[in-house]
């Protein structure tokens, strides 16, 4: 029995690490081909039979691609408009989901099923509305009304997620500190906060990399080409008769490595954010 037992944890062992290798394969192996094709000459991009490794490593692509300044202001573009929809998400979710799970007032259940509704909704679903309002406010063409643009389908996810991560907190540390004479902003910046900071930087990370690539809204909401953000930016490179693929490997590369860096440098606390946030108070 304890041997049949054994075998049964054996192979179950196996075809779990066979499904993740899988896994890993399908989602590695598109991302590696577009780093590594970044780097290949024109003569080299389509060989039959195809080459994994360049025979001859190039950066003719990423000289070509910044040649023309509008790249530049594309990843400067992008960026800013990320790091403000970050930070934006960080401080308005935490101060809504604190308020959310601290405090008792009418409409509080309505708010959070708003929330969680209005999360829901598909990005294309706004995107008329937004471009007739924020046209209608002169914010057309703006970063200002990009990062409003992308606040409507960040900070509603960004809301939904803290109140999790506040809510697992005991009500008890909050009446020891009032107790203690702290008042509730002091209780929410030097105690619940604090506790909350892995998921609060988790929250952070998924709002950049929402807002980083994003393209439904920015493609709407920006008409100068200097505005654009790199993920429209590289629909330029692309039209029904010719798909400059080089281009679009280097910049697919340049797109995909602020996100990979990011996650690298806080993976810790997104791993512990995300944990946290599963467990229930």
């Amino acid at each position: 029995m304890t041997t049949n037992v054994r075998k049964n944890k054996i192979i179950t062992g196996v075809f779990v690490a066979v499904l993740i290798v899988l896994l890993l394969v399908m989602v590695a192996l598109p991302l590696l081909w577009m780093v590594v094709s970044s780097f290949k000459p024109g003569e080299e991009l389509f060989t039959i039979p195809p080459e994994i490794l360049p025979q001859k490593w190039s950066l003719e692509w990423y000289i070509q691609a910044f040649q023309n300044k509008a790249v530049i202001h594309y990843c400067v573009n992008s960026l800013y408009i990320a790091c403000v929809v970050m930070v934006i998400d960080m401080i308005v979710g935490s101060l809504t989901a604190y308020s959310l799970t601290r405090f008792r007032f009418s409409g509080r259940k309505a708010i959070l099923v708003s929330v969680l509704a209005a999360y829901c909704v598909p990005p294309i679903m706004l995107m008329l509305p937004l471009y007739k309002i924020m046209n209608g406010l002169g914010l057309s063409g703006s970063h200002f009304g990009v990062i409003i643009g992308h606040l409507t389908v960040t900070l509603p996810f960004s809301v939904w997620l803290l109140v999790s991560f506040f809510k697992k907190l005991p009500r008890e540390i909050d009446e020891a500190a009032v107790m203690d004479g702290a008042n509730e902003w002091q209780v929410f910046a030097k105690i619940d906060l604090p506790l909350c900071i892995s998921g609060v930087l988790s929250t952070g990370i998924m709002a950049f990399i929402m807002s980083w690539n994003e393209f439904l809204l920015s493609s709407v909401l920006t008409n100068k080409e200097e505005m654009k953000t790199l993920t429209v930016g590289l629909s330029n490179y692309n039209s029904s008769t010719h798909i400059d693929w080089g281009i679009n490997m280097a910049l697919g590369t340049i797109t995909t490595v602020p996100v990979v860096i990011l996650f690298a440098l806080v993976q810790k606390y997104f791993v512990e954010g995300m944990t946290a946030g599963a467990v229930k108070g």
